[in-house]
């Protein structure tokens, strides 16, 4: 579920019972509260506080600054562990555009621990680098023209850095995640194939509309959310790697513990297990190790604004101390699940 300017409830309830995180035991014999509290989102607006269809979530290792993409406000919001909230790309006031101090619906974001940040400017079709205090940023990725060519984007939604500075890109409508290596020069820079780039489809080799991206850099694995599927695929990177699904039934949407109802953002901890923002679920679900079956970790699987729900949650991060936080997309916060065990 990728329109963040919708504005009509979805009336489909969603009537399936869930477990909780207190019911089980994870690797690392994880546990959170079954209650949020609010670290950022004070309604729907373009103050500091306030959020408009926040996106892409960041929590960076070092400072543990929290970033998001704040999608129909044009920027990306970073709020200081202290609880300060600054704009760190875009215009504050929410104005969007494509001219270099501007972005358009920006999706995904990735930061360094010197507070500089990489965004999808999905509209734009482009990747924006932001130095820190920046008025305007610089296109490391992507020329600005909607295409499939391997210099061009068509939606790019979610970005990261890897460890040798590669920009890796989730190509939404291109059903692709790209590579690409800096300095950017705008007549030469093109992007090199990683996974999809074989139709929309079904088949462990196919993408779907990926919206969700980790990489699990020591294995040289991309876990990939596939909204339209309904699945993760784990795709081995390499010649010769294997393609997967990890979690969720392909093309067969539902609530049940096997089944995703339109992925959104996925992470994993430090024991490999993989947390899915299940969207149109309103759960967030934790699969462990080669499990089948998925553990509802947050949220009820109904819709709603409680301390214990969701309006179609769109990503997931974890802090330094497996503090879980989700963008609340349609309740325009973010929410942080404490650790308990």
């Amino acid at each position: 579920m990728i329109n963040f300017t919708a504005t009509t409830a979805v009336t489909t309830a969603v009537t399936t019972a869930v477990a909780t995180a207190t019911d089980t035991t994870s690797p690392g014999n994880l546990k959170w509260s079954t209650t949020a509290t609010t670290v950022m989102g004070n309604g729907y607006g373009s103050d500091p506080d306030q959020l408009k269809y926040a996106d892409g979530l960041f929590i960076e290792p070092k400072t543990q600054i929290l970033y998001v993409a704040d999608a129909a406000n044009n920027r990306v919001q970073k709020r200081y562990p202290n609880g300060k909230i600054e704009t760190a790309a875009g215009r504050p006031d929410g104005e969007g555009g494509s001219t270099p101090d501007k972005l358009t619906s920006p999706s995904g974001v990735f930061a360094d621990e010197s507070e500089n940040v990489y965004v999808a400017d999905l509209h734009n079709q482009r990747v924006q680098f932001w130095q820190k205090d920046a008025k305007s940023g610089k296109t490391v990725a992507g020329n600005g023209t909607t295409g499939s060519a391997l210099n061009e984007f068509n939606s790019p939604i979610r970005v990261l850095l890897d460890s040798k500075k590669n920009i890796i890109v989730v190509d939404l409508q291109n059903q692709r995640v790209t590579q690409w290596s800096l300095p950017y020069d705008p007549t030469k820079s093109v992007g090199t194939l990683l996974a999809g780039g074989n139709g929309a489809g079904l088949n462990p080799y196919q993408l779907n509309f990926p919206v969700g991206l980790y990489f699990d850099e020591p294995n040289n694995i991309l876990y990939i959310a596939n909204d339209v599927s309904h699945s993760v695929t784990q795709w081995e990177l390499g010649t010769y790697g294997t393609k997967s699904i990890y979690a969720g039934i392909p093309g067969r949407p539902g609530s049940s513990a096997a089944q995703l109802n339109g992925p959104e953002g996925i992470t994993l901890d430090k024991y490999g297990n993989l947390y899915v923002a299940d969207c149109m679920n309103n759960r967030i679900q934790m699969y462990c190790p080669n499990a089948v079956y998925g553990i509802t970790i947050a949220g009820t699987g109904r819709m709603g604004n409680g301390s214990n729900e969701f309006y179609f949650p769109h990503d997931v991060a974890f802090d330094s101390e497996l503090n879980l936080y989700v963008t609340d997309t349609y309740n325009f916060r973010i929410q942080k699940f404490e650790r308990i065990k």
